[in-house]
């Protein structure tokens, strides 16, 4: 149930406004989905739950040298600030912060 809520939240986080400068926004995100060409933010919730360790806080899903990759910020419960970037296409993670 807990996970659900997660993936419901970070999803409405996601669709409420622009991801990024360079024009990801909901519904461009949406097609890249349909197409096959990255997974969904539940997938990638899924697939990474182990390595996020406390309160979801902001999630981005960016462009990068012709990659996309989902940032999500993390408040974990000791109070410090915690960040993921995920491979958008593999749900592999790339870097934590």
């Amino acid at each position: 149930m807990r996970r659900a809520v997660i993936a419901i939240v970070a999803f409405a986080i996601l669709a409420a406004a622009p991801a990024a400068a360079d024009g990801l926004n909901a519904e461009r995100v949406r097609a890249l989905v349909e197409r096959g060409e990255i997974l969904a933010l539940e997938e990638i919730l899924k697939r990474n739950e182990a390595s996020l360790g406390g309160r979801i806080i902001e999630i981005e899903i960016e462009q990068k040298r012709g990659a996309y990759v989902y940032e999500i910020k993390v408040l974990r419960p000791d109070g410090r600030y915690h960040e993921l970037k995920i491979d958008a296409r593999t749900g592999a993670l790339m870097r934590e912060e």
